[in-house]
């Protein structure tokens, strides 16, 4: 099943439950591709290992990461695959890829669609960092 185009209000990072998670799963290989967490004091924190539509790697964070000005990843061919402003209240960009170039799932901002591939887990409350 395809869900197309949800339009449940832009896709925000503001408000974040401190301990929380959620990561974007590739359901196929098991991989997470990208995983937007807050930690016990509410600061939010980005893991991500990007892939183009070729399913070439374009970007990872080595880990969980701050990015108190935001982020932007393009691929070589500059798509954008990943954009989160500075401000959280502003709407989050994303194209999440598999690493077999398959679109999992993107968001203009204002609406979202997600593919069959794409598996979404949570920690609703407790999260904290893994220990590398």
């Amino acid at each position: 099943m395809i869900r197309v185009h949800a339009t449940e209000g832009a896709t925000r990072l503001l408000n974040r439950q401190a301990g929380t998670s959620t990561a974007f799963v590739d359901s196929v290989s098991g991989e997470s591709v990208l995983e937007v967490a807050s930690n016990a004091q509410g600061l939010l924190l980005l893991a991500f290992h990007l892939y183009d539509a070729k399913g070439r790697l374009a970007a990872e964070s080595d880990g969980f990461q701050h990015f108190p000005t935001g982020v932007t990843v393009c691929c070589e061919g500059g798509e954008q695959l990943l954009h989160v402003p500075g401000d959280l209240g502003a709407p989050v960009h994303y194209r999440l890829y598999n690493s077999s170039g398959l679109l999992l799932t993107w968001s203009d901002g204002a609406r979202t669609k997600i593919n069959p591939h794409l598996r979404m887990e949570g920690v609703a409350r407790g999260w904290t960092a893994p220990v590398s």
